[in-house]
């Protein structure tokens, strides 16, 4: 029997660990107009990030109107998951409410997806407000503000998966397409790493709503590592971790993919070292 040195073996498994977690350019070429990374997004960057801001500034606003929401959302930590679901409900409705969009099918249970945590369920060949699903028990068992987290960032696909598919005037846009072209690559491409799958533009702008509200709620004192890339996190000052608008405008012999990935190397360490 060959004995394989334990180096190799070693070397092996980070490589693996390494093509998992960064951008791959092969995978995001098949539909650049899909990926925050490529130039062919790079205008959804800038005018996406201003809606994020304006439409989640204007859920913190309504949030904070509402005062028995705005305590909840103040002791969540303290709260259990029975005793959150029926804070994420109200906070369901307002926020389909603030985006001015008809509320997506919502099921909060153990059994409809029972091997995934959370879930946004879509058609782009039958557009629908499609389906946001939270497993309780599963929530349980993560930090304590991930389902709030979570709710957000899934009602917030059913906004951009109304908008992707509508046949209003905006169509064209470049948010509107952006998120079009996401919601089409999710379906389609396989071998996603970590990197690629959450720049989709439909998870790097859901990710970065969600963070931004939670942020603007708590002071940016709640950090949550799991909820996204880099690119769609804040740092305690409210600035994200990784900017890529800043970075699409510096000039640079690297493509925005290959500095994303130099920046992103703070975070695959920090990964790894909590396996």
């Amino acid at each position: 029997m060959r004995i394989i040195p334990l180096i190799l073996i070693l070397c092996s498994s980070a490589a693996v660990a390494a093509s998992n977690f960064y951008a791959n350019p092969q995978l995001q070429r098949q539909m650049p107009r899909a990926f925050a990374l490529q130039p062919e997004a790079q205008s959804f960057l800038q005018p996406a990030f201003r809606q994020t801001q304006q439409q989640g500034d204007a859920l913190v606003s309504a949030i904070r109107k509402d005062q028995q929401l705005e305590q909840a959302i103040s002791q969540w930590p303290n709260l259990t998951i029975e005793e959150q679901i029926p804070h994420l409900k109200r906070l369901f409705k307002l926020e389909a409410a603030v985006m001015g969009i008809e509320p997506p099918t919502l099921l909060i249970d153990n059994h409809s997806y029972p091997d995934r945590t959370v879930y946004f369920d879509f058609d782009p060949e039958a557009p629908s407000t499609g389906t946001v699903y939270l497993n309780p028990d599963k929530l349980a068992e993560r930090d304590k503000f991930d389902s709030l987290a979570f709710l957000i960032h899934e009602t917030r696909h059913s906004y951009q998966f109304q908008r992707a598919f509508s046949t209003g005037p905006e169509v064209d846009d470049p948010i509107t397409s952006g998120y079009a072209n996401a919601f089409k690559a999710q379906k389609s491409l396989k071998g996603f790493s970590f990197s690629d799958f959450l720049t989709l533009l439909n998870e790097y702008e859901a990710f970065q709503f969600g963070n931004y509200v939670i942020g603007r709620l708590t002071g940016w004192k709640v950090q949550m590592p799991d909820m996204g890339t880099f690119a769609s996190q804040f740092d305690s000052e409210g600035n994200l971790k990784i900017d890529l608008i800043q970075l699409s405008e510096e000039v640079s012999e690297l493509s925005l993919l290959e500095r994303y990935n130099l920046l992103a190397k703070e975070q695959y360490e920090m990964r790894q070292s909590k396996q």
